[in-house]
């Protein structure tokens, strides 16, 4: 039986994609880049899944791009360089809220998958090496303007251009990974963290996710404040929200029965 290049499981709202290519450290294949998409068309299609976790099987996280997309590079076939872009950029364009909990070195286009994602969770053992500058290639699928979001352009020059490689506490003190968890911890400190979202409309969860993206390249606060009053506008018609404001009003009646009570029966 052939092997699938990635794996999808769920639990309770969460879904799980782990790249499942640990002898090769997995590298990214056409082949794993073609089931990664798969499974994020197959989990963004089930209603009940509110976040994604992105990790690797074995001891790393994703090695970079396999050695033959780059040999094929050097002799003039640059498609296969695009095909693998396609592996984060799918990640990138997913709607669903995305953790990739980084189990070990992310690395060249592995960075860029753990870049894609929305949180990144890191093991003690993880390590982010951009590694392009290193092999004389210039850095691509937009690795630059992800990096450079998420750490300021200059922590990103340090790593492109310099090289330096960091360590996920490294990585935690540049705001490039939210959490450092312990090795063998991160998958299930992702899952829990996603789970928070569980009490939540599917709908509002892609929607506020949206809104917390487009914000990041929004340049004018008036732009931002546009269009968070719509969403906001758009939330107070939704029946979580009338059931959340109901609930809390009924909190605050039942306290001052409470507290009229007492007072009642100290006179």
């Amino acid at each position: 039986m052939k092997r699938t290049e990635c794996s999808l499981s769920s639990t309770r709202g969460v879904a799980v994609v782990t790249l499942q290519a640990p002898e090769r450290r997995n590298l990214l294949t056409a082949e794993m880049v073609r089931a990664l998409s798969d499974a994020f068309d197959q989990l963004e299609a089930d209603p009940s899944i509110r976040c994604a976790v992105l990790t690797g099987a074995g001891s790393a996280f994703c090695a970079g791009a396999d050695l033959s997309t780059l040999d094929d590079a050097a002799h003039g076939r640059f498609e296969p360089v695009q095909e693998v872009y396609e592996g984060f950029l799918r990640v990138l364009r997913s709607p669903l809220p995305t953790i990739a909990a980084v189990n070990g070195p992310a690395v060249g286009a592995g960075f860029n998958l753990a870049l894609a994602c929305d949180v990144r969770l890191a093991a003690e053992s993880a390590v982010f090496d951009t590694r392009f500058a290193r092999l004389h290639l210039h850095p691509g699928g937009g690795h630059t303007w992800l990096l450079a979001q998420a750490v300021g352009r200059q922590h990103a020059t340090v790593a492109c251009l310099f090289g330096q490689v960091w360590t996920a506490e490294e990585a935690h003190k540049r705001g490039l990974v939210a959490e450092v968890h312990a090795d063998g911890r991160v998958l299930d400190a992702a899952v829990d963290l996603g789970q928070n979202l569980n009490a939540h409309d599917g709908t509002f969860v892609r929607r506020l996710t949206a809104t917390i993206r487009q914000s990041a390249v929004t340049p004018e606060h008036q732009t931002a404040l546009a269009a968070e009053t719509e969403a906001q506008r758009w939330s107070t018609q939704q029946p979580a929200f009338l059931t959340g404001v109901r609930n809390m009003r009924d909190a605050i009646n039942r306290r001052r029965a409470r507290e009229d009570q007492k007072t009642a029966d100290g006179r």
